[in-house]
């Protein structure tokens, strides 16, 4: 096991915390020309337990899964023939790892694995408005290529375009997507098992990756991403002044280029700009973009009239009292719709401010630290005021 994995990249130092061996050891194993035997009279003998030790080993590290019973149940389907004892045996050393909250870190396979996340960067400034700032951030499993893009919402609108957007990025699609428990992603459990949202479950099964959650309260299970964003924070977000979100986004995507993505990883020893060649991911090539766009649904009225974010509009009169579906892209492109029929398409005129919001706008924008006796105001002498009450009397 040390061999194959020095020999798929991994440096000493992150064999030995994987494997919490010391690094001579680990050293004194790979330049082995075989690995020694306790007895050489006594020959190992084969496990029935060997065909499924991966598998057993994927479904501890990556879904934190030690129930014997149900491991035991996975690979009889699979063709396991062994007992249950031998079993147990072999997940005993994993599960007093985890009982002792060590981490061990599963090295994923090129293209295999894709790990997402989110972080709150509070309240900013864009354009003289105070606006929440989000950060998304990818990273392929195996090369560490990382991608991040800044929004104004983390709602499953923006989340669904910041991974087409990431795929993009990447050239292709992994295998799998690992998020955290996200109400954009899932609806929560059920006995035990993920009950995936609609809308996600149509986007994954339309870019043909798996989805995956880490179980609750474990988010060492996508530590890849939970590092990336700590290094993305410190080394590019704090101290980036910029004054539009496009502007944060492209300083961000030139950094990784130059930056992010060339520096040397601590794990693997080389740049995830030179491990990314051998990602497999799934093609883009004839897919177009799947539609993120907000959805929502009016009821005509019987003037031919509907409304929608407080803007009346008029369509046909044969659509009087008929149902039609409301589409709004995150750039502000609206499309109406009546049974797959497009009925118009329009951008939404500017909303006037009333007086008392300007006034209130005026108010908040003034400097609290300015003096009374900073404002100027006109002075007359007390000469033209009796001549003005001369003048009506």
């Amino acid at each position: 096991m040390i061999k194959d994995l020095y020999q798929n990249g991994m440096s000493i130092s992150a064999i030995a915390r994987k494997l919490d061996l010391d690094r001579k050891t680990v050293r004194k194993y790979i330049e082995m020309a075989s690995y020694p035997v306790s007895s050489p009279k006594r020959k190992q003998r084969p496990s029935k337990l060997d065909p499924f030790k991966q598998y057993l080993e994927k479904r501890m590290l990556e879904d934190g899964v030690f129930n014997a019973e149900k491991l035991l149940l996975e690979i009889k389907r699979q063709g396991y023939l062994g007992g249950k004892t031998i079993l147990k045996d072999f997940i005993k050393p994993f599960r007093q790892r985890e009982n002792k909250k060590y981490t061990l870190r599963y090295e994923t396979k090129p293209g295999e694995q894709m790990q997402v996340d989110w972080k709150e960067l509070g309240e900013v400034d864009l354009q003289g408005v105070r606006t929440k700032l989000y950060m998304f951030v990818a990273i392929l499993g195996y090369s560490r290529m990382k991608y991040m893009e800044f929004t104004r919402s983390q709602d499953q609108e923006h989340l669904l375009r910041c991974l087409i957007n990431s795929f993009q990025y990447f050239g292709g699609v992994p295998q799998k997507v690992l998020f955290d428990n996200m109400k954009t992603v899932t609806d929560g459990r059920e006995a035990g098992l993920v009950k995936w949202n609609k809308r996600f479950a149509e986007f994954a099964s339309y870019y043909g990756f798996i989805p995956k959650v880490c179980r609750p309260y474990r988010a060492q299970t996508k530590g890849k991403v939970e590092r990336a964003i700590q290094y993305i924070t410190n080394h590019f977000y704090q101290g980036t002044s910029f004054e539009t979100l496009d502007e944060l986004n492209s300083k961000g995507l030139r950094w990784l280029d130059a930056v992010g993505n060339r520096k040397p990883n601590q794990t693997t020893g080389v740049s995830p700009q030179e491990r990314w060649p051998e990602e497999k991911l799934s093609s883009l090539s004839g897919i177009c973009d799947f539609d993120t766009s907000y959805r929502t649904y009016r009821r005509v009225y019987y003037d031919g009239m509907y409304s929608y974010k407080g803007e009346h509009r008029m369509v046909r009169h044969d659509l009087a009292g008929e149902q039609i579906l409301i589409k709004e892209s995150l750039d502000g492109l609206i499309k109406v719709y009546f049974k797959d029929e497009l009925i118009e398409s329009y951008r939404p005129s500017p909303k006037l401010v009333s007086l008392a919001q300007q006034i209130k706008k005026k108010q908040q924008n003034m400097d609290p630290n300015r003096a009374v006796s900073q404002i100027k105001v006109a002075t007359r002498p007390l000469t033209e005021y009796d001549r003005l009450l001369r003048g009506d009397q």
